[in-house]
């Protein structure tokens, strides 16, 4: 038999694993993945985690990346898996998740989605301001823009666009998630009905109004310090 190098073993995986998160998230933009969560996804959780908690909870995590890979909006995911598990387990599978996909989104865009990603956000003005901004305070501009109110599709793939360094782009994730994966984990682990609350039927919280706030808070520092910038 032929020997396979461990190397060429581990790389084959990777771009399998690749594959299947890819078309994960192919399939998630066609359909509609709010109701796909609530109708589909939700209840086989619920279900998976009765008989098979840690399965479960990795199978979340899988599901976590190939929903930022798929460049949908990340708070629904957030606050469906605090609802399954609840706060402790929830934050660990949203935390790894978002690092791991957020991660795999930024490394995909420098590499073998480098083009796609330039047709999709390359003309973005904000990209170009964020770009001087960033030259100048790497992790401060890097950070504040992973708390801003923008998508996180043009966190991940747009700044792959921009000069900033992977272990800046790490750094700056890993520093907020640690703190921000509570916050979305915790509404949805105090939600009394999943659906009400994304449809938008029950009011808000003070602590989403609050997150809300932040967010436009660090959006308007961004926009000062790119304006001090350029």
């Amino acid at each position: 038999f032929t020997h396979i190098h461990p190397n060429a073993m581990l790389s084959a995986r990777l771009i399998v694993g690749l594959a299947v998160a890819a078309a994960v998230g192919t399939t998630l933009r066609r359909v509609d993945a709010i109701s796909l969560l609530r109708d589909e996804l939700l209840p086989v959780a619920q279900a998976w985690k009765a008989s098979s908690p840690l399965q479960a909870a990795a199978a979340a995590v899988f599901v976590t990346i190939a929903w930022i890979l798929s460049l949908l909006p990340l708070t629904p995911i957030e606050v469906a898996v605090g609802f399954v598990f609840g706060v402790k387990v929830g934050y660990v599978v949203v935390f790894l998740g978002k690092v791991l996909g957020c991660t795999l989104a930024f490394l995909l865009g420098r590499t073998l989605l480098h083009d796609w990603a330039q047709r999709q956000f390359g003309k973005n003005d904000l990209l170009g301001a964020i770009d001087l901004a960033i030259r100048k305070r790497p992790y401060r501009i890097a950070t504040i823009v992973r708390l801003a109110y923008i998508p996180v599709s043009l966190k991940n793939f747009g700044l792959a666009l921009v000069s900033v360094e992977p272990h800046v782009f790490v750094a700056s994730l890993v520093g907020v998630e640690v703190f921000n994966s509570w916050i979305w984990v915790i509404v949805g682990s105090t939600a009394q009905d999943f659906g009400a609350l994304l449809s938008g039927k029950q009011p808000a919280s003070p602590m989403q109004l609050g997150v809300m706030a932040s967010g436009c808070l660090c959006l308007v520092v961004l926009m000062v310090y790119m304006s001090k910038a350029t």
